[in-house]
């Protein structure tokens, strides 16, 4: 009896463990350049083509003191494998200000590229065969104080999600990846 639970044990773990995720097995990087804050309110990606879709005028659902980061490269080890992205974090702290955490899932993560948005199940999924993708939409992040004057800072962007063998969708392994970003303001 023993033995089994060990084997049932050991089976779990193993399990876990190559669902846990791998630093390399997808890399995400954006542009090095300064994105400097604007001192008004901005609308997301999902806000405009929601819109688009309605025929209605978007709603501004960025708060004031924005940046935004242009795209995000996606690079996969494997291109033999689906790579799904599941959420993306942009987590900043403004000078005199408390950590800010923009998320990105569902449609709102669709949203940030064409090709995930015409999607029917609007899912940010890079099919195997692409070894480079790149979002073709902004993320937008606010909430910085438009009191603090002249500033740089680092950011950190956090991506997670797994990839999938495209002919046995229960072949799956988890990955999270970091980059990093530098934001500020001219004022």
């Amino acid at each position: 009896m023993k033995l089994i639970s060990l084997t049932l044990i050991s089976i779990a773990i193993a399990s876990l463990t190559s669902c846990g995720g791998s630093e390399q097995s997808v890399e995400v990087s954006t542009s090095t350049a300064v994105r400097w804050t604007v001192p008004s309110k901005g609308f997301s990606c999902y806000a405009n083509k929601t819109a688009q879709e309605t025929n209605t005028t978007a709603t501004s659902d960025v708060d004031e003191a924005y940046f935004s980061i242009s795209k995000l490269n996606i690079t996969s080890a494997d291109s033999s494998r689906d790579t799904v992205i599941s959420l993306v974090n942009v987590i900043y702290t403004p000078p005199n200000g408390s950590e800010i955490v923009c998320d990105f899932g569902a449609e709102e993560l669709a949203a940030l590229s064409s090709d995930w948005w015409g999607n029917p199940n609007k899912e940010a999924r890079i099919t195997a065969g692409t070894s480079g993708f790149s979002t073709d939409c902004p993320i937008r992040c606010g909430g910085i104080s438009i009191n603090i004057k002249s500033f740089t800072a680092s950011g950190v962007i956090k991506v997670y999600g797994y990839t999938v063998d495209p002919d046995d969708e229960d072949d799956q392994q988890g990955f999270s990846t970091t980059t990093y970003f530098t934001y500020g303001s001219q004022y």
